[in-house]
């Protein structure tokens, strides 16, 4: 169980969420947008069940502060627009626009590409093993106590 050490798996995260980001760094340079605003795009893509700005924040752990700047600057630049519930004016649902979703058609071609490159070679019985790990541990995490 210690063949890596625990202190090694942050160095291994650390350097997957670099070389992450280093895929998107073209797609956000092209269409002048930061890190969390691409990040925003992205899970508005990945995740249409999850549009809120509530939702980017308990799932992708971005501060809301910052993903209120990302939505207002997304809008602005009418990549994604807010949708009022009609019962609820406080409900507030954000939606991409074609704009935006072609943008964040390009960032997923650059997930795509990371993945493909970061489970090369991974056999299907081994990445589902690994996910089923990572599930019980995401789930440990969500059990923990910080105070203890």
């Amino acid at each position: 169980m210690e063949s890596i050490s625990n202190a090694r798996i942050f160095d291994i995260l650390a350097k997957s969420q670099k070389h992450y980001a280093k895929q998107l760094e073209p797609v956000c340079k092209k269409w002048d947008l930061t890190r969390n605003e691409m990040d925003v795009l992205l899970f508005l893509h990945n995740n249409p069940w999850f549009d809120r700005a509530a939702d980017i924040v308990s799932h992708r752990g971005i501060a809301k502060s910052h993903v209120s700047l990302s939505v207002n600057h997304l809008e602005r630049r009418g990549l994604l627009e807010r949708r009022f519930e009609p019962s609820d004016r406080r409900a507030v649902h954000l939606v991409l626009t074609f704009q935006g979703r072609a943008v964040a058609a390009e960032g997923c071609l650059a997930q795509r590409r990371f993945f493909s490159a970061l489970y090369a070679g991974i056999t299907e019985e081994e990445f589902a093993q690994w996910k089923h790990t990572v599930e019980r541990i995401c789930a440990n995490i969500d059990n923990m106590d910080i105070s203890e």
